[in-house]
C-alpha cells in the first residue's frame, strides 16, 4: 500500500509541475506579444498585413488568406475526386494541381487559364463551379474536356 501512495504522490507532483510549466510558458509567450512587432515573428500573415499584393510570392506565402475575394474562380474536377497529374496553369505558369476535387485561384483582367492533362487514356472535364460576380467571362458552368492542353477563354472583368 505504501508503494501505491508513493506512486500516486509522484504522479500528482509531476502533473502539478507540468501544469505550472504550461502556465509559465503561456505567460512568457503572451508577454512577448506585448513587444511591438513581435507578433509578426510568430505569424507570417501578420507580417504581410496591409501590404499590397504586388508579387505572386505573397499569395504563395500566405496561402488562401491573401487571396483577393473579388477576382477569384473555382475550377471543379468532374468524374474524379483527385487527379494530381492534371496541372492548372495561369498565363503559362503552373499554379497548382487537382489534389482535391476543387481548385481556387485569383484572376486578373486578360488572364488565360490552361489545364494540362498528360494522360491520353484518361480525359478530364473541368468546369467553373464558382466565380465572383465581377468576373464576366468565362461564364459560370463553362467547361473544357479532353487530354493535352485545354484552354478556357481569357478572363474578362467588370
Amino acid at each position: 500500500m505504501d508503494k501505491m501512495e508513493n506512486l500516486l504522490d509522484f504522479v500528482q507532483n509531476m502533473l502539478f509541475f507540468m501544469l505550472k510549466l504550461v502556465i509559465i510558458i503561456m505567460i512568457i509567450s503572451q508577454t512577448l506579444l506585448l513587444i511591438p512587432g513581435m507578433g509578426t515573428h510568430f505569424n507570417l500573415a501578420l507580417r504581410l498585413e496591409g501590404e499590397p499584393l504586388k508579387e505572386d510570392l505573397n499569395l504563395y506565402q500566405v496561402g488562401q488568406i491573401a487571396l483577393t475575394p473579388w477576382t477569384s474562380m473555382t475550377l471543379e474536377l468532374e468524374d474524379y475526386q483527385s487527379r494530381p497529374d492534371v496541372i492548372v496553369e495561369l498565363n503559362g505558369r503552373d499554379v497548382g494541381t487537382f489534389l482535391k476535387k476543387e481548385f481556387s485561384l485569383a484572376v486578373e483582367q486578360g488572364d488565360l487559364i490552361t489545364i494540362f492533362n498528360p494522360q491520353e487514356k484518361y480525359p478530364v472535364r473541368i468546369i467553373i463551379s464558382k466565380k465572383t460576380a465581377n468576373v464576366l467571362f468565362p461564364p459560370l458552368d463553362s467547361s473544357v474536356y479532353g487530354t493535352g492542353r485545354l484552354y478556357f477563354p481569357a478572363v474578362d472583368l467588370e
